[in-house]
């Protein structure tokens, strides 16, 4: 795996799906709500890259034992309306750590140990703040859980 600290510069959208659910029984509300978000695809106007989709999950995701939320989501320019049931959010430029995880889908929390370790290492912290997120791109077969998965896993870091 590869870490790597990025500064984004812009204001990023994003329209889809949310799943919420306890952490035991989210992952089977992730991929209904990826279903939903592709088949639904054409309802969203200035979607981005329609082969890339992206996974969000607010601050308050990690060690939360009561409903999570997680956005299942295209990134869309410029955002001009959303379609019934669906949400959008804005994410604000910032610093983050991007790991470039490569492996089964079951395994991306080995992902985030990892980078757990990396950034209290090189003298960063999680920065609770904002949204983490995850992108997916031709490269990622959700229904295939196999060795050749990649995901790009941005989490929210500041400077200690």
């Amino acid at each position: 795996m590869k870490v790597e600290i990025i500064e984004t510069k812009d204001i990023t959208t994003y329209v889809g799906i949310r799943a919420t659910a306890y952490i035991s029984m989210l992952g089977e509300n992730i991929n209904k709500g990826f279903l939903e978000l592709t088949r639904r695809r054409e309802e969203i106007p200035n979607v981005k890259n329609p082969n890339v989709t992206f996974g969000i999950t607010p601050p308050n995701y990690k060690e939360n034992q009561g409903l999570v939320d997680f956005y299942c989501c295209y990134e869309v320019e410029p955002f001009s309306k959303l379609p019934n049931e669906m949400v959008h959010i804005h994410l604000l430029p910032r610093t983050y750590s991007l790991t470039h995880y490569v492996g089964p889908i079951s395994q991306t929390e080995t992902a985030y140990e990892y980078t757990s370790r990396w950034i209290h290492k090189n003298g960063y912290t999680y920065d609770d703040v904002a949204y983490y997120f995850e992108k997916y791109d031709e490269k990622t077969i959700i229904e295939n859980d196999n060795e050749k998965n990649e995901i790009k896993i941005y989490c929210p870091v500041k400077k200690i």
